[in-house]
């Protein structure tokens, strides 16, 4: 069996957790529902010797170890909301090493980290940050979850111009039923959450929820790798 190492350190790594299914419609920016949802403080782990974070440290490029030791790395102990360190320290470790999608995923669930501690203008600074990496993508399921962050930062004008923008690229019928949805709430200034399913017409008789759990299929495993 091959020993796991911290990729920044090279010291004795443990083995990274691995959520359960959600078994719940996702968030309109994929944040898994229950029972994942609760299991957000431990999706991040912290290298014992070095210091560095990520959901994998063990997965970690070697030039980690450099931003890991660095002033503003350790500075985020003590300007950072304590929910949300783990998930900016990996933020930053992602930035460093020029990873910035992945440093987008960290600043978002740092976002809600904060959100589940009521720290609401974290993050929402948070996910300003998060539509700045996200800006100009052609992705549909990044722009439709770029459009959420938007929205549910407040930056409603912003959210508006980057529905219209996604509409004129021409979309499918679940892509267009998203963006119908969001422009509603953007319309009502709703910065509130939203389940995925919410914006879906049922099948039939069959719940909502199975619409956002086919949703979250494939970046639920693209997330944690399984």
């Amino acid at each position: 069996m091959t020993e796991r190492v911290c990729g920044a350190c090279g010291a004795e790594a443990r083995n990274p957790f691995r959520a359960p299914q959600p078994e719940i419609a996702p968030d309109m920016d994929m944040r898994p529902g229950e029972p994942a949802r609760s299991t957000l403080p431990d999706w991040v782990q912290v290298c014992p010797n070095c210091g560095a974070a990520a959901p994998d440290v063990s997965a970690l490029p070697a030039a980690s170890r450099a931003v890991a030791e660095s002033d503003e790395y350790r500075m985020l102990s003590t300007s950072a909301l304590e929910e949300t360190l783990g998930f900016r320290r990996w933020a930053l470790i992602c930035e460093r090493t020029g990873d910035r999608l992945l440093q987008a995923e960290a600043l978002l669930q740092a976002a809600w980290a904060a959100e589940d501690a009521a720290a609401m203008t974290e993050a929402s600074r948070l996910r300003v940050d998060v539509a700045s990496l996200w800006d100009g993508t052609t992705d549909v399921e990044l722009g439709l979850r770029r459009l959420d962050v938007l929205r549910r930062a407040g930056l409603f004008e912003a959210a508006e111009g980057w529905a219209v923008t996604m509409s004129e690229r021409g979309q499918d019928e679940l892509a267009r039923s998203i963006i119908a949805f969001q422009r509603k709430k953007i319309t009502s200034r709703d910065i509130g959450r939203h389940l995925i399913s919410s914006a879906l017409p049922p099948p039939s008789h069959s719940p909502h929820v199975s619409h956002g759990q086919r949703a979250t299929t494939g970046f639920w495993s693209r997330l944690f790798r399984k």
